[in-house]
């Protein structure tokens, strides 16, 4: 009975893990959302680009095992036209890691 009830507790402990890898709609006035907007943008610019932030449309996060991936599109600015683009950011506070690990601009 005893181990019975143990592998209850991990098949519940599995799967409700496994549930909460779902896909969450993001504020795009969420200051922190903006906060990882901005990130993606000066780490793209590190490539010799010069966009500007101006600010994020919409996006998605997923809590993987990594962190957390945000999906996002943002509008940013060379300095005479706003375009819109699609980055990627895998954010993981606890081991202070944010990385860039896409960004697109966005075909009209």
């Amino acid at each position: 009975m005893r181990i019975q009830s143990l592998i209850l507790i991990v098949l519940v402990v599995i799967f409700s893990s496994a549930a909460s890898n779902h896909a969450a709609f993001l504020n795009p006035n969420d200051p922190l959302v903006n906060e990882i907007g901005n990130f993606a943008v000066n780490e793209y610019n590190k490539q010799g680009n010069k966009l500007k932030f101006e600010k994020v449309l919409n996006g998605v996060s997923e809590i993987t095992s990594q962190g957390t991936n945000y999906r996002i599109t943002l509008s940013a600015t060379d300095g005479s036209t706003s375009k819109k683009y699609a980055a990627v950011v895998l954010d993981n506070p606890p081991q202070h890691v944010r990385k860039l690990t896409n960004f697109a601009p966005i075909k009209a």
